[in-house]
């Protein structure tokens, strides 16, 4: 009895296991899609980066393989990754050592009051231009000006009894000590007269220098004492930024060098200065070295002392740079990469009379007219390029397959029809030419090692590995890999003018790149 129970229940079980197998094959397990397309960019991968392969068969297998499982809009979807790019351009690039201070006059004097008395009349106002010498404000006069009379009437007393004692000292009618005395006499009432006169003119307060009036500190009717500032008068050409360097970069900046001046409130105002002195001493508290930085040419006062700047000092400088954005670069990347992009052209022709083609040959490739508007990114009607593969079919009645590496970029509106291609040796010889050529699209990225130079902000110089012109992945790098297709779906330019504008987008160098 035990017996005949134990075998239903194994006969259920078995059962129950059977239907949950067939479901799960039916349904979860149904990958056959899912493994041809892995089976598919295998090929692919094969076919473009393998040129040399002239396995004839495994070529028509792909061909077949690719058609039957992914064709028309199913296969773009599967296989093309969106991906945002830019071009490769040239322009400056500048490397800068930052810093921040506050703007101060070349020349600033405090003017004071050389005498005391009452205030007359104020001549000037704040923000007066005045030269040297100018007039600022009057003092009451009345009281040194009775001085200077006494004075100057003392000295003309003193001066007649001088004259006189002298002819006496010559007829001997005095002595040499009593003429002496006399003589004395006279020069202390010529002093006198001179110390009042200056006294006098010093009730008129005078400008010592050119510059602007930038502080007044009296009023009319004011009692200015000796010595009190009354003015103060600035030279505002040229202003003065003081900076202080690190020791570290001490041997990156020298007198001479450029300088660009930035207010934060002036952000579409650029000036230019340069490194007037570096002091020969570290400052043994901070580690810092004093620079001062002359800025003229201040665009009829807009830039002026006491405002706060940055100061961004040309410590490097390359002319007609490759430049890229920074966030091109491949970040998990052990060395600097990019994904460069590139169109290739994949054309069906007729085995006959390409047995003379081979990999690397020049090719040109006329359009058929079309009114569709520009189809290539440089002439609108022909393209060049250069053959990096080519599929032969171990049968001749299928048509062979060419791949073009295109040198401009392809748009999507054309009618995708060669009306002549032209084929050419390294030595610009003509071997073929075929009409009528229908042709398709692909892009594909790479992954290419480059050497990089100077960083400045968000864009960065590129010394090998990237031409200009180059089309670089700056959006989608991390779902794309090497030898993937791609779709562009948008491309940014990077912007030739690198200057300070965008200064606050800048990464502050600090010495630590190069």
């Amino acid at each position: 009895m035990k017996t005949a129970l134990t075998i239903r229940i194994c006969l259920i079980c078995l059962a129950v296991a059977s239907a949950a197998f067939l479901t799960l094959k039916a349904t979860v397990w149904k990958g056959e899609t899912d493994s041809n397309f892995k089976d598919f960019k295998k090929n692919i991968r094969q076919q473009y980066y393998n040129p040399k392969s002239n396995d004839p068969g495994k070529s028509d297998v792909k061909v077949e393989r690719i058609v039957k499982t992914y064709s028309g809009v199913e296969k773009k979807y599967y296989e093309a990754v969106p991906v945002e790019t830019t071009r490769v351009k040239r322009s400056d690039i500048e490397v800068f050592l930052v810093n921040n201070c506050t703007l101060e006059p070349e020349k600033q004097v405090d003017v004071v009051s050389k005498t005391s008395g009452i205030v007359l009349n104020i001549l000037v106002e704040e923000g007066n231009y005045v030269e040297s010498g100018d007039h600022l404000a009057k003092l009451d006069d009345e009281e040194s000006l009775l001085a200077l009379k006494e004075a100057k009437v003392r000295k003309e007393n003193a001066e007649r009894i001088y004259k006189r004692s002298l002819e006496n000292f010559k007829d001997d009618i005095i002595s040499k000590e009593e003429f002496e005395d006399k003589k004395f006499q006279f020069e202390i009432a010529l002093a006198e007269l001179e110390k009042k006169q200056l006294e006098y003119r010093y009730t008129t307060i005078k400008s010592p220098i050119d510059g602007v009036v930038v502080e007044r500190n009296i009023e009319e009717g004011y009692n200015v004492e000796k010595d009190q500032m009354v003015f103060k008068v600035a030279d505002f050409d040229p202003i003065l930024g003081r900076i202080y360097i690190p020791e570290r970069d001490i041997n990156k900046i020298e007198e001479g060098l450029i300088a660009r001046i930035v207010s934060e409130f002036l952000p579409e105002v650029e000036f230019e200065g340069k490194v007037k002195m570096l002091s020969p001493v570290v400052d043994p508290e901070s580690g810092t070295v004093k620079a001062t930085i002359e800025i003229s040419n201040l665009m009829g006062g807009v830039l002026r002392p006491g405002m706060f700047v940055s100061v961004y000092t040309i410590v490097g400088q390359h002319q007609d740079a490759l430049l890229i954005p920074k966030k091109a670069l491949i970040l998990e990347a052990e060395t600097d990469e990019v994904f460069v992009v590139k169109d290739f052209i994949i054309m069906d022709v007729n085995p006959d009379g390409i047995e003379s083609l081979s990999i690397g040959n020049n090719v040109i490739c006329e359009l058929k007219k079309s009114d569709e508007g520009n189809v290539f990114g440089v002439d609108d009607s022909s393209l060049n390029g250069k053959i990096v593969d080519i599929s032969k079919n171990h049968n001749d009645k299928l048509p062979c397959k060419i791949i073009v590496e295109a040198d401009d970029v392809i748009s999507d509106k054309t009618n995708k029809v060669f009306d002549t291609v032209s084929f050419y040796d390294s030595q610009n010889v003509l071997v073929s030419q075929i009409k009528d050529v229908n042709f398709d699209v692909e892009t594909k990225a790479f992954k290419t090692k480059i050497t990089l130079g100077f960083k400045e902000g968000n864009n960065v110089e590129v010394l090998t590995g990237l031409k200009e012109g180059d089309r670089v992945i700056t959006v989608g790098q991390d779902d794309v890999g090497h030898g993937a297709n791609v779709i562009i779906v948008n491309e940014d330019v990077i912007d030739n003018d690198v200057n300070i504008r965008n200064i606050t987008e800048k990464i502050k160098y600090q010495g630590s790149e190069s």
